[in-house]
C-alpha cells in the first residue's frame, strides 16, 4: 500500500512486530514446543513403524504386536503432555499433577493387570523363548505356539493347549531346547575325533551328515530326561537294553540317543538320556514312545530283577538341564 508520496505503507509491519514483541513471553514457549511435538512426532513415527517391522519379521503375533505399539503411543502421548506443561506453566501444572494422583490411584487398582503387560512386553524384547520353541516352564512343556502380552501359549506333548499367564512365567524355571546347529555339530564332531570305537565313529558321521543337510533353520532341539533304577535292579541288563534301544532309534533323531549315568541317591542311580530333533514336532512324536521302549526291559524276563518293597521300581522323567554334554556310557 503506498501514501500519498509513492513509499510503501509499512505501518502494519511494525503493528505485528509490535504485537509479537509485547505478548513474546506467551508466543517463546508455544514455538518451543511446536518444534518439540514436531521432533517428538517424527521419532514417534520412525520408532513404531521400525518396531512394527521387527515384531512382524520375529513372527510375534498381530494381537500381541498391537499391544506393544499402543505401549509406545501412550509412552509418547505422556511426553507430550510433560512437554505442554511445561511450556504453559505452573497453573497448569497444578491442574496436570491433581490429574496425575487420579492416575495413580487408578493405575494401583489395575496393578495386577499393569504388571500382566509389562512381563508381557519383557519376555517379547528380552526373549527368553520365542513361538514354536520346545521349552519347559516349571512343570509344563512343550511348543510355543503364541506369545501375548498376558499370556503364553503351549501346546503340550498329550496335544493339550495351556496358557500361562506372563507373570507365572517370570516367577518361574525356564529351559528352552532350542540350540544352534553348529554347537551340536561342534560336539559331535569333537566326540568322533575322540573315539577309537569304528562303529561308534561310522554313526557319528552319519549324524554329522544329517546335522548338515538341515534346511529348515540353523537350529536344533536338544532335549534330555532321567529315568531312575533302583539299585536292586539288574543295571548291567538295563544299560545293554538302553544301548540296543538307542540305536534303533538312531534314524528318527539327528543323532543317536545317549546315556549316562547322571547320579545316584537313596532311590537309585539316574540315567540322563539326551536326543537331539530338528524340529519341536519330533519331541512331542517320539519322546513318549522311547521312554516306554526303554522301559520295557522289565517286561522281557520277570526273573531279571528283584523288586525292593515299598519303592518304585523305576521313574522316569524329563529334565530341564542342558548345560552338560550326555553321552553314552556302557
Amino acid at each position: 500500500m503506498l501514501n500519498r508520496d509513492g513509499h510503501l505503507q509499512l505501518d502494519f509491519i511494525y503493528d505485528i512486530i509490535d504485537a509479537i514483541q509485547a505478548n513474546w513471553a506467551f508466543i517463546y514457549p508455544l514455538l518451543v514446543l511446536l518444534v518439540e511435538l514436531v521432533i517428538l512426532g517424527v521419532v514417534y513415527a520412525v520408532a513404531t513403524r521400525g518396531l512394527t517391522n521387527r515384531l512382524r519379521d520375529s513372527g510375534i503375533s498381530r494381537e500381541a504386536s498391537t499391544g506393544i505399539v499402543l505401549i509406545i503411543r501412550i509412552v509418547f502421548f505422556v511426553v507430550a503432555i510433560v512437554l505442554s506443561v511445561n511450556a504453559f506453566g505452573p497453573d497448569l501444572a497444578a491442574l496436570i499433577s491433581l490429574s496425575t494422583l487420579f492416575g495413580t490411584a487408578l493405575g494401583l487398582a489395575f496393578s495386577q493387570a499393569v504388571s500382566g503387560l509389562v512381563n508381557g512386553v519383557y519376555i517379547l524384547v528380552a526373549r527368553p523363548f520365542r513361538v514354536g520353541d520346545y521349552v519347559r516352564i516349571g512343570d509344563v512343556e512343550g511348543v510355543v505356539t503364541d506369545i501375548t502380552l498376558n499370556y503364553t501359549r503351549i501346546l503340550q506333548p498329550d496335544e493339550t493347549r495351556i496358557r500361562l499367564p506372563n507373570t507365572n512365567v517370570l516367577s518361574t524355571r525356564v529351559t528352552n531346547f532350542r540350540v544352534p546347529v553348529e554347537d551340536v555339530i561342534q560336539d559331535v564332531t569333537k566326540e568322533r575325533l575322540s573315539t577309537d570305537d569304528y562303529s561308534l565313529r561310522r554313526r557319528l558321521t552319519t549324524a554329522l551328515y544329517r546335522l548338515r543337510r538341515i534346511t529348515s533353520g540353523e537350529i536344533a532341539y536338544r532335549y534330555t530326561f532321567d529315568i531312575t533304577l533302583h539299585y536292586t535292579l539288574d543295571h548291567l541288563r538295563s544299560r545293554r537294553h538302553f544301548a540296543v534301544v538307542c540305536d534303533e532309534w538312531d534314524d528318527r533323531f539327528l543323532v543317536t540317543p545317549e546315556f549316562q549315568v547322571w547320579s545316584s541317591d537313596s532311590n537309585g542311580i539316574t540315567y540322563r538320556f539326551t536326543i537331539v530333533a530338528e524340529e519341536p514336532s519330533d519331541l512331542i512324536k517320539y519322546v513318549g514312545p522311547l521312554m516306554n521302549e526303554l522301559l520295557m526291559v522289565y517286561s522281557e524276563d520277570e526273573d531279571a530283577h528283584e523288586e525292593a518293597p515299598d519303592l518304585p521300581a523305576s521313574t522316569a522323567m524329563p529334565h530341564d538341564s542342558t548345560s552338560r554334554s550326555s553321552r553314552k556310557k556302557t
